[in-house]
């Protein structure tokens, strides 16, 4: 019953992982058949970028000197600082930049991110509304990156391509290669009409669409993956602009890594069960077939592999406590030179670790444009797989009692 299991959840794995290197294939050779197209500064649109901030007085100056040097066209760029019931010197340092600049501060109390969000969508007019959380910063070139890919008129979002932001702790790093796949993946599902996360980092939105849709929403603290399946559900498309780098600070500390992605994965799971009519309906396409179904299955997966390591290393270590309780002595692995674990399971490991670097290496193609993996690779693929199962696990618990989570 296990071994059926364990090749159902690895084959479900290696053709998932194989789809998106066949679509990243074909995507790659049609964009290089395909001509180029370039705006005009006539036909820029007129943009604000929203920074939400609460307590931020540490990362906000870096944050709004990246949006002022943005080549864009100054009279066309409006950004709104909304002071969310900051308690540190969040509003001076925003004050500061006010003179000489089109920069608007706006206050209120604690609200939450999508509070922030809807008082500057009411307290503007430009034709694209955009977000940059006050920990990241964006690309000279990012805006117009962006705004190209609403030259289509069923674009109703665009999505950036996030890198981590100088990794300093081993966490980081572990992350700095992480985000390679998750600019793989925004990428790819954005080439199969799929993509059901718009980033706080600068995703970029038509703000008549956002109007219509009746704005954001709490999401479950995850406003942006349910604005991005309300979008998917009422049939708009989203984007995705890899060129538009932009540079996120990531947690330092396992505590704060564990929360932000208990939230995370938490929100996924509530808002997939909000828009659950997605799920093998013909009418959404890949998303709905395909994207979040397997989402879904690689969560189960993950934990099921890891409760797997678990047993199998509790067994080994109770077998190993019994022999020296016997025999008083500690037993030494043995080594034959031309012995191969011919196992099929492990073989298919293999095959999907190698898929994986794979994809990290494509991540890093389409986002740095060069194929470059980060000296922490290894270190990623020997870490990742024992801590994600951490977080998932307590967030599918959450999830099943309605406990909730909390943004900080």
């Amino acid at each position: 019953m296990f071994d059926i299991i364990t090749y159902t959840f690895l084959f479900v794995a290696l053709f998932f992982e194989v789809f998106l290197l066949v679509t990243f294939v074909e995507r790659k050779m049609a964009r290089r058949l395909a001509p180029s197209a370039e705006s005009s500064t006539q036909e820029l649109p007129s943009v604000c970028i929203v920074v939400p901030c609460f307590n931020e007085e540490k990362t906000l100056v870096n944050s709004l000197g990246s949006l002022l040097s943005l080549d864009y066209p100054k009279e066309k760029i409006a950004i709104i600082v909304v002071n969310d019931g900051s308690t540190d010197q969040t509003q001076g340092i925003a004050e500061a930049f006010v003179p000489q600049n089109n920069i608007t501060i706006l206050r209120k109390e604690n609200g939450g991110k999508h509070s922030a969000l809807n008082l500057a969508l009411a307290n503007t007019n430009a034709e694209l509304i955009g977000c940059l959380d006050a920990d990241s910063t964006v690309a000279p070139n990012a805006l117009r990156a962006v705004v190209r890919a609403f030259q289509n008129p069923d674009v109703a979002a665009v999505t950036p391509g996030i890198l981590v932001r100088k990794p300093e702790t081993l966490l980081q790093h572990i992350q700095n290669v992480e985000y390679r796949i998750s600019i793989f993946n925004r990428y790819i599902l954005s080439a199969l009409g799929s993509a059901f996360i718009t980033p706080g980092p600068f995703s970029i939105f038509r703000a008549r669409v956002v109007r219509e849709l009746g704005g954001w929403r709490h999401g479950h603290s995850t406003e942006d993956m349910e604005l991005a399946l309300r979008m998917q559900a009422f049939g708009h498309l989203i984007a995705n602009a890899p060129g538009a780098t932009v540079h996120t600070t990531t947690p330092r500390t396992l505590r704060a890594l564990f929360r932000q992605r208990v939230r995370w994965t938490y929100g996924f799971m509530r808002n997939a069960l909000d828009y659950r009519r997605l799920f093998f309906t013909r009418s959404y396409g890949n998303l709905g077939i395909l994207v979040l179904p397997t989402a879904i299955i690689s969560i189960i997966a993950a934990l099921y592999f890891f409760a797997r390591i678990l047993w199998h290393g509790a067994v080994s270590a109770l077998e190993t406590y019994t022999r020296v309780q016997l025999t008083g002595f500690l037993p030494f692995p043995s080594f034959e030179m031309y012995y191969v674990n011919t196992s099929a399971v492990l073989f298919l490991v293999y095959i999907a670790i190698l898929l994986i670097v794979a994809l990290i290496g494509a991540g890093s193609l389409i986002g740095e444009g060069r194929v470059r993996l980060p000296r922490s690779t290894i270190l990623f693929l020997l870490c990742y797989g024992f801590l994600a199962p951490m977080w998932l696990g307590t967030a599918v618990v959450r999830a099943l009692l309605g406990a909730g989570v909390r943004w900080r």
